[in-house]
């Protein structure tokens, strides 16, 4: 769209997120827009002024986002180097005093172990419960993810899945519980979408989930997992989709460093992470105001002069 009849583009732009566009739909088999429908298509034009003060009030919210998004991106690239730092190209506290040795990975540090995944941290398999049992479902108050909820978000951290369970869905299917600030990895068909759920939380059959512990906490668990998603796409099996079982991942090499290293990488990126959880809830609670003032604006419910512009205490809420 090129020409807006003097409409302000960016009010064109947010009037027409809010439109059902499936009643243009022109195709069987695959959804289609076709553009001659959507000319059909209408849309409510206010006065210039006030089409500019509408997009000036949700686009602060869309600024507001983009730069804790910007701040995500710019901590998680932070935690990301000082693990390939320490852990790759082993510059490591006192690395100037270390000796290596050649092994299965290469040359490693002395006292740095390689053990077996099944050695190293526990994990979790999932399960869903049947669809026609509306009694799983209903009123579920556990959080159950499915691969979608993780590649729909792309975040570092869930707080909730896009369907929860009851505690009898749980009971009468082979979900497994695990603990809040365990790591989820999809399995099969997309592998390698990585996320630390934030609650106690189960999920469908198509998860590795990882459990941290004090000799492979969290963070470098989680940042090992990022480092070897082409491996682990390597290891998939399957003609329809591939799959990387419980019983290949296992048997996967990995280098354990002292306790002391890991303790201390630990200490260095929580903060990081801790500010990335409270940037992404900002970042949900902005989407939320937005996206609840969007239409009331557009459709004139809400006077332009009483709408808020998102203050700093809104966006830490």
């Amino acid at each position: 769209m090129t020409d807006f009849l003097g409409n302000d583009p960016k009010y064109v732009a947010y009037a027409l997120k809010i439109q059902d566009f499936d009643c243009y739909n022109s195709g069987s088999a695959q959804q289609s827009l076709n553009r001659n429908y959507l000319y059909s298509c209408k849309l409510r034009v206010p006065p210039l002024p006030t089409q500019r003060r509408i997009a000036s009030i949700l686009s602060a919210y869309d600024d507001l986002i983009e730069n804790n998004t910007r701040r995500i991106a710019i901590l998680e690239e932070m935690a990301r180097r000082l693990y390939e730092e320490w852990f790759v190209r082993f510059r490591f506290p006192g690395h100037e005093d270390a000796t290596f040795r050649d092994t299965e990975l290469g040359r490693v540090p002395e006292g740095w172990e390689i053990r077996p995944v099944s050695e190293t941290f526990d994990i979790v398999g999932g399960g869903t419960p049947s669809k026609k049992q509306v009694e799983y479902w209903d009123g579920g108050t556990i959080n159950w993810y499915a691969p979608t909820d993780l590649t729909r978000e792309g975040t570092a951290f869930m707080d909730k899945s896009g369907n929860q369970i009851t505690e009898i869905g749980l009971k009468k299917s082979s979900a497994k519980l695990f603990p809040a600030m365990s790591v989820m990895m999809t399995s099969r068909a997309t592998i390698g979408a990585i996320s630390i759920n934030t609650t106690t939380a189960c999920t469908n059959q198509g998860f590795i989930t990882c459990l941290p512990n004090s000799s492979f906490p969290l963070y470098l668990l989680f940042h090992w997992l990022h480092a070897n998603v082409e491996k682990f796409v390597g290891l998939g099996t399957g003609a329809t989709f591939k799959e990387i079982t419980k019983g290949t991942f296992k048997t996967i090499p990995v280098l354990v460093p002292p306790r002391p290293v890991t303790e201390q990488y630990q200490l260095n990126v929580a903060p990081m992470f801790d500010l990335v959880l409270r940037l992404q809830r900002k970042n949900a609670n902005l989407r939320a105001q937005r996206d609840l003032l969007l239409p009331k604006l557009v459709s004139g419910e809400i006077d332009v002069s009483e709408a808020p512009l998102p203050t700093r205490e809104i966006a830490a809420q």
